[in-house]
Order: C-alpha cells, then sequence, then structure tokens
C-alpha cells in the first residue's frame, strides 16, 4: 500500500502547536483571517485530524492573561467561521471530530502564567475551553519551576495538579524541572503526558527526559510526544550523548529518538508532538519543517521496518487514548 493511502487511514494527531499565539501575532498586524487562509489549509492537506493547540504567552506578569485571552478569542472565532472544525471539550467531541472526519482543536495552556498568582481562574480557563496544560514554561511561577531552576511544585501547584485532575484537563509535564516532574508522578492518579519531549540519553538537554522519567510515564499510562528538536544524534557514535545544540537535528535524528522511546517502554507510549514553528520564524528542522512533512515521519517509520499498526499508535491512537480517558 502507498505510503499516501496509509496516511489516509491513520488518526493523526500533533500534540503540540503553537498556532494561538500566531494567530495572535497576525491579530495585532490587523490579520484576523490567518487560521483559515494559513493553517487550516496545511492541516488539511497534511491528513491532521486533532491539534492540541497551546496557549503560549510571553512578556511583562501583567500582560500573559491579556495574551492568552486574545489567544482564546482567535481559536474560537476560528472554530465559529469553519463549518469542519470543532472545539474538543470532551468524550463525545473527540469521537464526533474523528467519525465526521472534522478538523479538531484542543486548547492547551502551555504554562500556568495567564493564571497568575490565583487557581480559580483556571476554572475560567476550563469553561473556555482549555482541556491540556503545563504548569510553567521554562521559568518559575506560582504553580511551579522550569527546566532554569531546582524548585519542586509549591503547595499552589499541589493544589492546581489536583484541580487539573478534577476538571478533567491533561497534565503536560514538558518545560517541567525535574524536581517539579518528580512532584506531579507522585501525586497523580491519572495519566500524564510530555507533548513535546525527547530522550536524553541521545540529546542531554533540559528539556528532554531520561529513561526514568520516559518510564515513569509510560507507567501512568501516559505517552511521551516526541519532538524534531533537540533532538541531534552523534553521527559517528550514536551512543555518545550530544550536549550541545547547534541547530543542525534532521529528520533521521527525530526518527532516532521515536525509536529510542519505543525500545525503552514500547509503541504504546509514544506520539507525535511537533511543535512546528516555520510560521513564528524558527529555523525548522530538515525534512520536518512543517505540517505538509507529516508524510516523510510516516514513509520513514515504514521503511525502518515499523508495523502499520504500531505507527498507528503514535500517529494519533496513543493520544487519544489518554484525552478520552480523562475528558469528561
Amino acid at each position: 500500500m502507498h505510503v499516501d493511502e496509509i496516511i489516509k487511514k491513520l488518526l493523526i494527531i500533533d500534540g503540540h502547536t503553537d498556532i494561538p499565539r500566531h494567530l495572535y501575532l497576525r491579530h495585532l498586524e490587523g490579520n484576523e483571517d490567518a487560521f483559515l487562509n494559513e493553517h487550516y489549509p496545511a492541516l488539511k492537506r497534511s491528513q491532521v485530524n486533532i491539534a492540541v493547540v497551546n496557549v503560549f504567552t510571553k512578556g511583562k506578569k501583567e500582560e500573559t492573561m491579556e495574551q492568552a485571552m486574545f489567544q482564546i478569542e482567535r481559536i474560537l472565532d476560528a472554530v465559529e467561521n469553519a463549518e469542519d472544525v470543532v472545539l474538543i471539550k470532551n468524550k463525545q467531541d473527540l469521537k464526533d471530530a474523528i467519525e465526521n472526519k472534522k478538523l479538531g482543536l484542543i486548547l492547551s495552556l502551555e504554562g500556568f502564567e495567564p493564571l497568575g498568582n490565583n487557581l480559580n481562574f483556571l476554572n475560567l480557563y476550563y469553561h473556555l475551553g482549555v482541556r491540556a496544560g503545563m504548569l510553567t514554561w521554562n521559568w518559575a511561577n506560582a504553580f511551579a519551576s522550569g527546566t532554569d531552576t531546582d524548585e519542586p511544585l509549591s503547595v499552589m501547584g499541589v493544589e492546581a495538579l489536583e484541580k487539573m485532575h478534577e476538571l478533567g484537563i491533561v497534565v503536560d509535564v514538558s518545560h517541567l524541572n525535574e524536581k517539579g516532574f518528580w512532584d506531579v508522578i507522585s501525586k497523580s492518579q491519572k495519566p500524564i503526558i510530555a507533548s513535546h519531549s525527547n530522550a536524553r540519553a541521545l540529546f542531554n538537554h533540559p528539556r528532554n527526559l531520561s529513561d526514568e522519567q520516559i518510564i515513569a510515564i509510560a507507567n501512568t499510562g501516559g505517552v511521551i510526544g516526541t519532538t524534531p528538536y533537540f533532538t541531534k544524534v552523534d553521527q559517528d557514535d550514536p551512543l555518545k550523548v550530544r550536549t550541545d545544540d547547534d541547530s543542525t537535528e534532521t529528520i533521521d535524528d527525530y526518527i532516532q529518538h521515536i525509536e529510542y522511546i519505543v525500545n525503552l517502554v514500547g509503541y504504546d507510549h509514544v506520539a507525535f508532538g511537533f511543535d512546528f514553528n516555520l510560521y513564528l520564524g524558527d529555523f525548522g528542522v530538515k525534512g520536518i519543517e512543517d505540517t505538509e512533512k507529516i508524510k516523510n515521519v510516516i514513509s520513514l517509520l515504514l521503511e525502518r521496518g515499523h508495523k502499520i499498526e504500531d505507527i498507528e499508535k503514535i500517529a494519533g491512537l496513543n493520544l487519544f487514548r489518554v484525552f478520552n480517558q480523562i475528558l469528561k
């Protein structure tokens, strides 16, 4: 069977994309149609069924909530103005989006900075459609600390974790430091995800996960969403741990991280979290620069002997399982 035919039969979920921030930046330029004119066509051509769209804020603390609200408003507007785009808020929405072949969007907070110091705001974001989230991005906030610090979850961070479980919000540990990570593991009763992280054994970067962390996520029933970034593997000795990021990663490096995690914890715990940022001016990764290159990943996995039923798990079934388990 040709790869194009295989892709048509796959459920493809991208576990991490910064589309909301791009829509916000386009909005500041006066462009209100960026989703329909730029992202929607590319996602449809690439056969993506569901995209986790992350609200990512930058700047002064007092600006983060305003930025988050603008980003969410842009997503809600996109859903309202496209007949076959839906915002997934519950299990039934998830099921309907797949059965009716619509493009499903799942809102996620890439860091709880937009909550300020008030956990009650999480209820507001939930009502607006947020169904996944990270307690922090790269820096310390009221809830947790990023990879540049060594602090555990705060008291409010532990309360936030409990609130996420109560509401039915998927917990994402990408960007969380190790102490915070192990706090989440020790206090979680449900599957968790790392939406865009790789294997530290191949590339020793703070954003990547140790073998112990990967195993811990798998033991919750969760998944690691592999991302093309921070994947460079030493060409002469693949077992030699890389520690420098020279931005020369390629799709081949990315595939090796997928295979490493598969070999460690099995096909049931690996997913896609591409974090495509070409539209934000990023450099991209050779061979997998944007969403329309997802086909290249599928092709390479097939060429390297992975069975179609296992590729199905990586492409979407694993993330579907987790969201279907946690959403109300």
